[in-house]
């Protein structure tokens, strides 16, 4: 049993002297004194301007929490007005406020239960208890706020807890109150403190960071001190701590305490996102309203929640505003000053570069800068990654994924993007620009000139030399001078550099620990560190093997030898390289070897690459594994998230370009990228038959893994000059290009190598190069270039006496027929084909003609012979464990179900096929059989399913650059439109899909011609002859592009 204040204020020092109660007020009171009608039972506590007793109320007979006042608390009317309004507030009940005897006292309830403080002592509260408690506290602050008073002393022993479990706010004797009656907007000027107490008032450790200060106080900061007791009542820790007030304030002001869920892994990680915007630093990044906490807490328990871990709620504004920000991995440390110039620069300049050398934090500060101005962009901020990226041509690309914007046929990607952000206001983080400066600044000069709602925040080592560019660079972290008197502990706090050393530190080796013996050496190490973060980080990692005092002198000795390097070089860049260079000298002799080596390495690298590529010369493959796992520990490679059957590692950027010239200094540089590239180029014709096979889906998901390194490897055959490998790495990968959508990248590149200098005329690369480019070509609607180059595949097939390529070829040649509506064509060509298949015995061949013959029939309406030829094909596919031609097949059994009006089994056959073609990444047969599904849907006048398939089939052609399949798509939305009575829609699109056709050269199924010819005729009997010509002639002159927008207008 307790009462409503059991503690008070501390006294802590000459710096809160100003403090308005003190020990040695003259307000004891002796057990069994009589004040008015209250007998003094015993001393409870002390609290604020007063000591709290237990008496008893003689006339009522009942017990009462006696405070007994300071002498001249209430000397002044307006002090004695400020606990009137105290009184007003349902929080403790006040049953009166009285002065007898020579005592001003306030009779107040008295509540069986415990004090928070209590509870606390006994473990850390779970969470519904947690939310329970907070919650209540949230809503008694809620509820004196809107009546104008602060607390100003909110802390475990100011919250009593009933015998029911509810929790009270006690002791407002700090209160102080808001002229504007609780209003958060109320000017400094407008404020009164009743208390009349000094600068610095109430409880140390549970202060918001103004109060430390002295500033004007707002309800908000009474939600920050409720911050500090939710982190300890979740932690069973005080987040701010120290050995002195001084210390606690300095902790207050600068040091973002660890996650709840870091100290206790069961807590929720939600709640730190709770606890941590409470608790932010900056009062604008808290919530405003003491009910948006109760709200916050108690959704932890109503259901799933997103993660949040940064104290400016990335929570809450990332479900309002659409972005892709990463979330950090680790605290973000310091930099407040940079990040208020950054947001300052981009109010007043539409493009700012941040400048620096590699590793002195450009893209951490860039996305935390992002972060924080979320709410300025309605439209969202978003991360533009360029670093692994060679080829300028792909920069565009890079922006376009990032806002998920598709290429348009015949239409300059840049266009594309500019349209898109013309009408839209956002921000645009494009990181690491350096190595791609031309194409970046050209692209940021095109984006700029579209629209004035676009803010562009790029991190380069260099400017990129756009008019109207801001340039910033960055400094590095606050650092003590090393060469100056020590300091204390708590003062070395202050440095930036300092506190990210032991956040990174104590992140890697829990008990390291900032003590007065340690704190001086650190601060060295980061001043002669020059604060620059990744060396920082790199020197913190190191704590697990080495003491700080060993690691100051190894640092030491390597600046030293760089002090007579050349000063031709940037201050900056002879630090980082000191940094590096002092990490690389800690490895052994192997370890060297092998950072050198996956320096070749453009993307991430699997174990197998790297016992491949690096292993020989004083290296075994055995050796490779635990080698990788010693550079993981020592901080220099990556193990990359999410690779659930095969690890794979990553070097940092800096770290990559430190190795290679390295490697380069030591003469291995050639002989490792000819290893690197043979062994990519080896892989992807080794993988390249595993696409047709029972494993395809794992298959595709490596090449995926592996693309930049492909397209390293690529880009290094083009410069060497080798056109056989660049030949046969593209001839490789085209079919990985074309199930995972990659239509004008693999387009681009296969043409470049089929056109590049001293590319053999009659070489099997150079067929299999063609054979994919052709394809690609057809996919992209260039039907011409796709006719030339399978017609050159075929003369060296025949010269070369390759039947297998023979039939493939011709199969390809039969597919460019046959969409072409040449079905005899297309017929006499598959023939051939399954001849020579069936003579080689090649059953992938033989399943995938008898597919094609299926679709010919189909084309020609012999659906029973349709039937057939696609069953025995299904049957050999699903032999051979070949699913992406089980998908293609399944789609085609479907069309011919629908063909024949029994839709029900083709809607079955269409969804088997989209859940193989998921599965797989398939994007045209995606988008193929969620066309049909979406035909199917209508059919039903089931509109709402029918308009989401599709859209989403529409959405991934435009993306893939398919113009036929694009074609088709705008005819379904036509018919789509007819029947849900949108006949001038319907009749449009009809218009543009028949133009585009005869540009096109391609045919529709007969069914589907049929279907439009009906249509066509009732919407001409409808509107009239005139009317329908005018808007079937508006249709007709429409774009792709401005029909496909009408379309999915339609489906919206």
């Amino acid at each position: 049993m307790s009462s409503p204040c059991t503690t008070g204020t501390r006294a802590i020092g000459d710096e809160e002297a100003s403090l308005r109660f003190k020990p040695e007020d003259p307000v004891d009171v002796q057990v069994g004194k009589a004040i008015s009608r209250y007998r003094i039972a015993e001393r409870l506590g002390t609290g604020g301007m007063g000591v709290v007793y237990r008496a008893r109320d003689e006339r009522l007979g009942r017990d009462v929490a006696l405070k007994i006042l300071s002498g001249d608390a209430l000397d002044s009317g307006s002090a004695r007005q400020r606990f009137i309004r105290e009184a007003q507030l349902n929080i403790v009940t006040i049953y009166e406020i009285e002065e007898a005897d020579g005592y001003h006292f306030i009779a107040m309830e008295f509540v069986e239960g415990e004090t928070l403080r209590a509870r606390i002592a006994r473990g850390p509260l779970e969470l519904d208890e947690l939310v329970r408690i907070g919650a209540d506290v949230a809503e008694a602050l809620d509820a004196a706020h809107a009546l104008g008073l602060i607390h100003r002393d909110i802390k475990p022993a100011n919250i009593l807890l009933t015998r029911s479990g509810r929790a009270k706010v006690v002791d407002f004797g700090l209160a102080k109150r808001l002229e504007g009656q609780g209003s958060l907007a109320a000017p400094a000027a407008t404020v009164s403190d009743l208390t009349e107490a000094g600068a610095v008032v109430g409880t140390v450790a549970y202060m918001s960071p103004e109060q430390t200060r002295g500033d004007e106080l707002d309800p908000r900061s009474d939600l920050f001190s409720l911050g500090v007791v939710l982190y300890e009542a979740s932690t069973g820790r005080i987040p701010f701590e120290g050995p002195s007030a001084l210390a606690v304030i300095h902790e207050i002001a600068l040091v973002e305490p660890p996650a709840p869920s870091r100290i206790r892994p069961r807590l929720p990680r939600a709640l730190d996102g709770i606890v941590l915007r409470a608790m932010a630093k900056d009062r604008e990044r808290r919530y405003p309203r003491g009910a948006d906490v109760a709200a916050a807490l108690r959704s932890l328990l109503e259901g799933p929640t997103v993660v949040v871990e940064t104290p400016d709620d990335a929570q809450l504004l990332s479900a309002r505003v659409p972005n892709n920000l990463p979330v950090p991995l680790t605290s973000f440390v310091g930099r407040q000053d940079e990040m208020k110039e950054v947001a300052r620069l981009l109010r007043t300049a539409r493009l700012v570069t941040l400048l620096g050398s590699g590793g002195c934090g450009k893209t951490r500060l860039a996305i935390q800068v992002a972060r924080n101005l979320l709410e300025s962009y309605p439209d969202g901020a978003w991360v533009v990654e360029l670093a692994a990226l060679s080829d300028p041509a792909l920069v565009p690309q890079s922006v376009a994924v990032a806002l998920g914007l598709r290429e348009e046929p015949g239409r300059p990607l840049v266009e594309t993007v500019a349209e898109y952000v013309a009408s839209r206001a956002l921000l645009l983080v494009i990181d690491n620009c350096e190595h791609l400066t031309p194409a970046c600044a050209s692209l940021a000069q095109a984006l700029l000139a579209a629209g004035a709602g676009l803010r562009i925040l790029a991190t380069s080592r260099q400017a990129l030399g756009v008019p109207g560019e801001a340039l910033w660079r960055i400094p590095s972290l606050s650092v003590p001078n090393p060469g100056g008197a020590p300091l204390p502990r708590q003062a070395l706090c202050l440095f930036e550099s300092v506190r990210l050393f032991l956040d990174r530190a104590t992140a890697l080796q829990p008990t390291f620990a900032l003590t007065d013996q340690n704190a001086w050496t650190v601060a060295q190490i980061c001043g002669r560190l020059d604060g620059i973060p990744l060396a920082i980080e790199l020197a913190a990692a190191r704590v697990k093997v080495l003491p700080v005092p060993q690691i100051l002198g190894r640092l030491e000795d390597r600046f030293r030898l760089l002090t007579s390097g050349s000063t031709a070089t940037l201050q900056r860049q002879q630090t980082l390289r000191a940094a590096v260079d002092w990490s690389y000298d800690l490895l052994e002799e192997k370890e060297q070897q092998l950072f050198q080596r996956i320096s070749v390495f453009a993307g991430g690298l699997s174990l197998e690459a790297a016992e491949a590529v690096c292993s020989g010369d004083g290296i075994g493959e055995e050796e490779i594994l635990d080698l990788l796992a010693h550079l993981v520990d020592k901080s220099l490679l990556t193990p990359e998230e999410g690779c659930e059957s095969t690890a794979r590692y990553r070097l940092l950027e800096t770290l990559r370009a430190y190795g290679r010239e390295r490697l380069q200094r030591a003469g291995g540089w050639d002989a490792y990228v000819e290893r690197y590239c043979e062994y990519h180029c080896a892989l992807a014709e080794r993988v390249e038959p595993e696409l047709l096979g029972p494993k395809q889906a794992s298959w595709l998901n490596r090449l995926e893994e592996e693309h930049d390194n492909f397209r390293q490897s690529i880009e290094t055959a083009h410069e060497r000059g080798d056109a056989v490998r660049e030949l046969s790495l593209c001839g490789s990968l085209w079919r990985f290009w074309w199930i995972r959508g990659l239509w004008q990248e693999g387009n681009r590149r296969l043409t470049r190598a089929l056109d590049s200098r001293g590319a053999p005329a009659r070489h099997p690369a150079r067929a299999r190069a063609l054979h994919g480019a052709a394809i690609l070509a057809r996919g992209l609607g260039d039907y011409t270039a796709s006719h030339d180059r399978i017609e050159a595949c075929i003369s060296i097939a025949r010269e070369a006496g390759d039947r297998e390529g023979l039939a493939s070829s011709l199969r390809e040649l039969g597919n460019l027929a046959y969409v072409k509506g040449d079905h005899a064509a297309a017929k006499s060509a598959y023939e051939e084909s399954l001849l020579h298949c069936r003579a080689i015995g090649d059953r992938h061949g033989i399943a995938a003609v008898l597919h094609n013959l299926g679709s010919v029939a189909l084309g020609q309406e012999d659906y029973a012979r349709a039937r057939q030829f696609y069953e025995e094909s299904l049957a050999l596919e699903r032999e051979l464990g070949d699913r992406t031609g089980e998908a293609i097949t399944l789609n085609g059994l479907g069309t011919a179900a629908r063909a024949q009006g029994d839709d029900v089994a083709a809607h079955g056959y269409h969804e088997q096929g989209l859940a193989l073609q998921r599965e797989l990444g398939e994007r045209s047969g995606i988008a193929y059989s969620l066309g049909e599904l979406g035909l199917l849907a209508g059919n039903a006048r089931e509109f709402p399913r029918a308009r989401a398939y599709l859209k989403e089939s529409l959405e991934i052609l435009r993306e893939l650059g398919d113009r036929q399949g694009m074609v088709d798509a705008l005819e379904r939305c036509a018919a789509l439109e007819f029947r849900q009575d949108q006949r001038e829609r319907a009749l449009t699109l009809y218009g543009a899909s028949c133009a585009l056709r005869e540009m096109l050269g391609v045919q529709p199924m007969p069914e589907d011609q049929r279907r439009t010819r009906e249509d066509l005729g009732t919407l001409w009997d409808e509107i009239g002859a005139d009317g329908a010509a005018t808007v079937f002639s508006k249709g007709r002159a429409m774009t792709l592009e401005k029909a496909f927008d009408l379309a999915i207008g339609g489906l919206l």
